[in-house]
C-alpha cells in the first residue's frame, strides 16, 4: 500500500463483525485503520470518514 492510508472499516454491527483479519492486514500493508459498527455514535463515524479516509463498509 503506497504512503500512509486512512481506512475506515464500517461493520453492520458488532455481532456481525465480518472478516476480522482484513484490519490486520491493512495493519500490515501500512494503513491507519479505524473501525465502525453502524450501531456506534454515526458522529464520530462521520467524523472519521473526513478528509482522506477510504471508507470499507464490510457486508457479511
Amino acid at each position: 500500500m503506497s504512503g500512509n492510508k486512512r481506512v475506515v472499516l464500517i461493520h453492520p454491527g458488532p455481532e456481525r463483525a465480518c472478516m476480522p483479519e482484513l484490519a490486520e492486514a491493512l495493519r500490515r500493508a501500512g494503513a491507519e485503520v479505524e473501525q465502525f459498527f453502524m450501531t456506534d455514535d454515526l458522529g464520530k463515524m462521520l467524523d472519521a470518514l473526513q478528509g482522506d479516509a477510504l471508507p470499507v463498509v464490510v457486508k457479511g
